[in-house]
This record gives structure tokens, C-alpha cells and sequence, in this order.
């Protein structure tokens, strides 16, 4: 898929995970291709969320693309178990600590035959990813801070680094998705959009209305 497809991303973070094989299965009757998928370990974020297991239930009730946002200190260390649980792209965070290597680890993911990606925390500069645009398929700029969901864009912070890193991928020729994830909703997609997103995440935005369907429709319409 190019970069200048444009896709909403359904946050399973947003779900009701008491019934996850049906929330699923709505998110793909409502339109979506991608599942995004956070998982936090307490420790690199202020919260918890889910580990390989459940990346690994998700992965046996469809057949979207899983687009797992690992949010945790030592991503290498736990990497396999989140490609043998079915993971389709892996995006890991520039800050986070490392047993061995940013560098290695997006090397591992590619290795196995996964999409890879690379996350920045909102007071990150775009400068942080450069070592490494040229080894990713995604660059995840996150629009609040990460560790919990319905919290406002953060537009000053993150539009001028989301605009450098898609003015970067033209200038090199290069191929990257740019996706944001925090306070998307029809208002804030559009303006992401501007500056270069693709590929939205969506939590309380899609999930979060009773007609997902048409929470999906009115949120692709926002960035068409």
C-alpha cells in the first residue's frame, strides 16, 4: 500500500475487551482494514494494557492486518512473542531502553517478513527517527502522550515534526507511512492530514459511538 492511501485504524485499546471476538468482528463490519493494537507494560507508559496473548486472540478472530504499537521498555527482549502471536507490523519507540539496539531490533522485524516501525513521543523531534527512516514502512508520531486514551491532539506540538518527517520522505525519496494516534476524531484528522498523516488511529472515536459503521464513514470522510 502507498503512502498515499489514506486508512482509519480502529484502537483495540478503545474496545470493550469483555466481548473482544465481537468487537473485532464489528471494527471489520464497519470498514476497517487495520487494527492497531497498544501495548503498554507500566513501565515505558504510566498504564497496562495487554501483552502477546491477546494480540494472538485478536489475530484468531479476523483477518486484518494487526498493527502492534509496542509502548514498553526492552522490545527486543519480548519481540518474538509478539511475531509468533501474529503481529503484522511492529512499531517500536525511538526512546525506548533496548537490550541490544534500535537498529537490531527494526533489522529482527524485517527479518521475520513484518512491516516495521519506528514511534516518537510527542516532545521527540523528527530528528530522532533519522538514523533509521530508511530501514521503516511507518513512522508513528504520536499526537498525545502515550499511556492513556482521550486525551486532547496536541496540534503545536506535533504538526511542525509530522510536516518535516513528510517533507524528509519527498526530499530522499523514501516510501515511509506517516500515521498518528491520540485525540483523532473528524475535527483533528483533517489537520493531521495537512501536514502528511495517512494512516489515523482511532480509539474513543471509532469504537466509542453505538454505529461504528458510520463513525468509520463520517472519519475516512473527514480525511478524503
Amino acid at each position: 500500500m502507498h503512502h498515499s492511501t489514506n486508512l482509519i485504524l480502529p484502537s483495540l485499546l478503545a474496545a470493550d475487551w469483555s466481548k473482544i471476538d465481537l468487537e473485532v468482528r464489528r471494527a471489520s463490519a464497519a470498514g476497517a482494514q487495520w487494527l492497531h493494537l497498544d501495548v503498554m507494560d507500566g513501565n515505558f507508559v504510566d498504564n497496562i494494557s495487554f501483552g502477546p496473548q491477546m494480540v494472538q486472540t485478536v489475530r484468531k478472530c479476523t483477518d486484518m492486518y494487526l498493527d502492534v504499537h509496542l509502548m514498553i521498555h526492552r522490545p527486543d527482549h519480548y519481540l518474538e512473542r509478539f511475531i509468533k502471536a501474529g503481529a503484522q507490523n511492529i512499531t517500536i519507540h525511538v526512546e525506548a531502553n533496548y537490550d541490544t539496539s534500535v537498529a537490531e531490533t527494526l533489522k529482527r522485524i524485517r527479518a521475520a517478513g513484518l512491516h516495521c516501525g519506528l514511534a516518537l513521543h510527542p516532545s521527540t523531534p523528527f530528528e530522532a527517527a533519522l538514523p533509521f527512516v530508511r530501514d521503516i514502512d511507518l513512522l508513528l508520531v504520536m499526537t498525545v502522550v502515550p499511556g492513556f486514551g482521550g486525551q486532547p491532539f496536541m496540534e503545536k506540538e506535533t504538526m511542525p515534526k509530522l510536516a518535516a518527517a513528510r517533507d524528509y520522505r519527498a526530499a530522499h525519496g523514501l516510501n515511509y507511512h506517516l500515521e498518528v494516534d491520540g485525540g483523532i476524531y473528524t475535527s483533528t484528522a483533517p489537520i493531521a492530514k495537512k501536514n502528511g498523516a495517512n494512516l489515523f488511529v482511532c480509539g474513543t472515536s471509532s469504537f466509542g459511538p453505538p454505529d461504528m459503521e458510520q463513525s468509520m464513514r463520517e472519519l475516512a470522510a473527514s480525511v478524503a
